[in-house]
C-alpha cells in the first residue's frame, strides 16, 4: 500500500498550539482502506508494541525473582495470555474495521475479549518479602542489604538506562494522543465522519461518530441480531465513505509533523527503548 503524505515542516522546539490546531497538513494519494489491523502510524517507530512490552515484562520478572531468591524468597508471577484484545494498535483506532469479526461478534472480540481472560494470580508475600521487593522498611533482611528501591527497582536498573535526563519517556504516547485529537478535528476527517454518520442513519443507526457504537451499552458485550446488524452496517459505511483511509492518512500527516518538531527527544526515547530490549533479550528464563 503506497501512501504519499506531504506536510509543511516546522522548526524544532516550542510552537504555538493554537496555530498547530488551525493548520491542516496537506495530504495526497489517500488509499481506500477498510481493515486497519495491519496499518502502521509513524509514531509507532518510537513506541513499544505489545510483543516488546511482554518481552520486557518477562525479563523484569526473571530479574526480580533472581534478586528475591538471594534473600530466600521467590517471585513467581505467571505472565498473562498474550492472545487477547485487538490485534494491533490500529485495528480499532477508528472504530471496528474487521468485517469477519463484525459478522461474528458484533462489536465484541470473541475469544480475544480481555473480559474473558483470568488475570494471573498475584503472589502472596510476607512482610520481609515485601520489604525486599519494594525496598520500603528495614535496610537489611536476613543479614543482607536490601537494594535501593528493592528488587523491583534493581530489575529496572539492570534492564538498561531510562531516557536521558530531560527527556520524557511518555512523549511518543502523548504525541500520539495529540495527533489523534488533531486529526479528529480536521475538516477532511470531519467530512468523512459526517458521510459515515449519514450512511449509518439511512440504515436506521443513529451515531454521530464511529467510536460511539463501541461505547453503546445496547451493543457492547452482545452478539445478538441488533449488535451484528449495526456492526456490519458500520463496516459497510466505512467502506463506502473510505473513512479509515481518510482518517489514517490525515493522522499520519499530523504525526509526521509532530515528529519533525520533536525529533531529538523522540530519538532519545527510541534509543533507550532499544537498549532495554537488548538487555531483556540477554536474560534467560
Amino acid at each position: 500500500m503506497s501512501i504519499l503524505i506531504s506536510c509543511s515542516s516546522g522548526s524544532s522546539g516550542s510552537h504555538d498550539r493554537k496555530s498547530e490546531q488551525n493548520s491542516e497538513p496537506a495530504v495526497s494519494d489517500i488509499p481506500r482502506i477498510t481493515a486497519a489491523a495491519d496499518l502502521r502510524l509513524p509514531l509507532q517507530d518510537y513506541l513499544l508494541d505489545d510483543r516488546q512490552l511482554r518481552d520486557l515484562d518477562r525479563a523484569r520478572v526473571v530479574l526480580i525473582d533472581r534478586c528475591m531468591r538471594g534473600f530466600g524468597f521467590t517471585y513467581a508471577v505467571r505472565q498473562p495470555d498474550a492472545d487477547h484484545g485487538p490485534r494491533s494498535a490500529t485495528e480499532r483506532r477508528y472504530g471496528i474495521t474487521d468485517a469477519a469479526d463484525a459478522a461474528a461478534y458484533g462489536y465484541g472480540l470473541g475469544e480475544r475479549d480481555p473480559a474473558l481472560q483470568k488475570p494471573p494470580p498475584r503472589p502472596v508475600l510476607r512482610a520481609d518479602a515485601e520489604t525486599v521487593l519494594f525496598g520500603k522498611g528495614r535496610s537489611s533482611i536476613k543479614g543482607r542489604k536490601v537494594p535501593e528501591g528493592g528488587c523491583m527497582t534493581q530489575a529496572d536498573r539492570s534492564l538498561g538506562p531510562a531516557a536521558p535526563a530531560g527527556t520524557d519517556p511518555g512523549l511518543p504516547q502523548q504525541l500520539s494522543f495529540r495527533a489523534f485529537d488533531l486529526s479528529r478535528a480536521d475538516s477532511r476527517v470531519r467530512a468523512a465522519i459526517r458521510a459515515w454518520s449519514a450512511c449509518m442513519a439511512r440504515g436506521g443507526h443513529d451515531y454521530a461518530d464511529p467510536l460511539a457504537p463501541l461505547a453503546d451499552p445496547a451493543l457492547t458485550g452482545r452478539t445478538d441480531r441488533q449488535a451484528i446488524a449495526t456492526a456490519t452496517a458500520d463496516i459497510r459505511c466505512k467502506r463506502r465513505t473510505n473513512l479509515v483511509g481518510v482518517w489514517f492518512t490525515v493522522e499520519s500527516a499530523y504525526q509526521k509533523r509532530l515528529i519533525d518538531r520533536n525529533t531529538g527527544e523522540l530519538d532519545a526515547v527510541r534509543a533507550a527503548n532499544k537498549a532495554r530490549l537488548r538487555a531483556a533479550g540477554g536474560i534467560g528464563g
